[in-house]
């Protein structure tokens, strides 16, 4: 049978089973924030540590992205789908097993890897199930899905978090894969595609090996220093390779990220959105949960319910996004919504030293607003930049580009966190304890404290309460500082936006060859 001789009921099996994909990757991504504290805790993981958490994630989707879709088109989308959803699940079953952080690792780049295989897959599940007449309501039902487990997700594994341990922020995963492999064998006929084309690894490969040692010189900048050699030899060679990249992909017959739609400029426009809003986004969800459980104490429920300030926001001017485009184009939705993100983030650098959670409030609305207006067109701007058969590509290059926002991002801002704390850890103890064995054990201490052991939180209160309040303080400033990085990169896709957008985009390439 083919997608043509599907029923209306399996069309609409294949939309949900794609919306269930998506529900887990959203899941996940606040699930893994929410954990986050209580996985440093228990594990022993320091800020460097714990940063690869995210890390490791991104860093696999952005290598192996543009991979997905591909692969979809070669092997089939049915059989693509499947082995990323039983992959993500692997992951999510090895992470909420894991022992230690090399453990958990290896299960987050499994998480990343299913991510890349299914998502292109979801994606063209619920846009090619049904004819253009249906599509929009089904693109609704998909995108309006995903939204409430991006919603919702923070609440439901902070509950368990909190019940249960954050094993099961990973555990979730795993009915999730279950109820949507079910949903994908419900649709039948409308979830298989045609076959064509080849699958040449060495690209991935190659786009791997620059972005590996870049993100790693950077993670781990603040611990072998700045102009350490080591530093600046992976920063150095994965910067080259990466340029070596771009020059064999703008060549090649068939690249796996064709540079040549960056020569557009409105498409080179929402590329520079996308990037840098994932810097500031990924920073904003790891570090904003650390900061709400470490600083100002909250449980892991507790912080879910207050991403909501962000998330609902987001979620809300998302569809007011839409009518502006449709209206005047990209450049008015994204110009405003990065001025209302960048005076968010910059509130957020001035709130978060303070721990005031009431300060915090007007900064999160506002970020989540501008967020919601700035990204959610987009992908919808940038791909009508490209041809119509090459829209998939055009995706796919749109999608890198964020992804590798997301890991570089997370680097960067983890080290100015970690670096900034980690020099005035050894102050506080100087001034609070002479040298020698005092210094020693207090020293011992506040490294278990930064680790979120409770036990050694309560005996600092008890024996060192000028201390105890002074790392809390540092650790607040040191996550501020952190979020420079991320307004700073803001404000920089503002003035691209500004600069390059045009105020109405031309008509998207081979729209005439639509028009009777």
């Amino acid at each position: 049978m083919s997608a043509t001789a599907a029923t209306s009921r399996q069309r609409w099996w294949a939309v949900f089973a794609g919306s269930g994909a998506l529900g887990m990757i959203m899941m996940d991504a606040t699930g893994t924030a929410v954990a986050l504290p209580s996985i440093q805790r228990d594990l022993m993981l320091s800020h460097g540590d714990q940063q690869w958490i995210i890390t490791i994630y991104a860093l696999t989707v952005a290598a192996a992205i543009a991979t997905g879709g591909r692969l979809a088109e070669v092997y089939g989308r049915e059989r693509t789908f499947v082995a990323g959803v039983c992959l993500f699940a692997c992951g999510s079953l090895l992470s909420g097993l894991s022992l230690d952080l090399s453990m958990l690792l290896c299960g987050r780049a499994l998480e990343g890897l299913g991510n890349i295989l299914m998502a292109p897959s979801a994606a063209l599940l619920a846009t090619e199930a049904f004819g253009p007449s249906q599509r929009g309501r089904a693109m609704g039902i998909y995108s309006g899905l995903g939204g409430l487990a991006m919603v919702f997700g923070p609440i439901i594994c902070g509950a368990l978090v909190q019940m249960l341990g954050w094993r099961w922020a990973f555990f979730v995963n795993l009915p999730l894969a279950a109820a949507t492999l079910m949903m994908l064998r419900a649709a039948g006929p409308a979830a298989t595609s045609p076959r064509a084309g080849t699958f040449r690894p060495a690209y991935s490969l190659f786009l791997a090996a620059a972005l590996g040692p870049l993100v790693l010189g950077l993670q781990q900048s603040h611990s072998w220093g700045w102009t350490a050699p080591l530093t600046l030899t992976l920063v150095g060679a994965g910067a080259v390779l990466l340029m070596v990249f771009v020059r064999l992909q703008w060549r090649a017959a068939e690249p796996l990220v064709d540079m040549r739609l960056f020569a557009d400029r409105q498409f080179a426009a929402d590329s520079i959105v996308l990037f840098c809003a994932q810097c500031a986004l990924i920073g904003q969800s790891a570090f904003g949960a650390i900061y709400l459980q470490r600083i100002l104490h909250f449980s892991p429920i507790q912080s879910g319910l207050a991403m909501l300030l962000f998330l609902t926001p987001l979620m809300i001017c998302a569809p007011l996004a839409g009518l502006l485009y449709d209206r005047y184009g990209a450049k008015v939705p994204v110009v405003a919504g990065l001025t209302l993100a960048t005076l968010g983030l910059a509130w957020e650098t001035q709130a978060l030293p303070r721990a005031d959670f009431l300060l915090m409030i007007p900064a999160l609305i506002a970020t989540g607003a501008g967020m919601g207006l700035a990204l959610s067109q987009t992908y919808t701007d940038g791909t009508a930049r490209a041809e119509e058969d090459q829209r998939g590509r055009a995706f796919g290059a749109l999608d890198t580009v964020r992804q590798l926002g997301g890991a570089i991002g997370m680097a960067a801002i983890g080290t100015v966190v970690a670096g900034m704390e980690r020099g005035r850890f050894f102050d506080i103890a100087a001034q609070a304890a002479p040298e020698g064995a005092a210094r020693v054990q207090l020293e011992a201490l506040m490294a278990a404290a930064v680790f979120g052991k409770d036990e050694a939180v309560q005996a600092l209160m008890d024996q060192w309460p000028a201390v105890a309040s002074a790392l809390r303080l540092s650790a607040a400033r040191s996550i501020g500082e952190g979020y420079y990085v991320g307004a700073s990169m803001v404000g920089l896709s503002l003035l691209a936006a500004v600069v390059l957008m045009r105020r109405k985009a031309a008509p998207a390439r081979g729209a005439a060859k639509a028009v009777p």
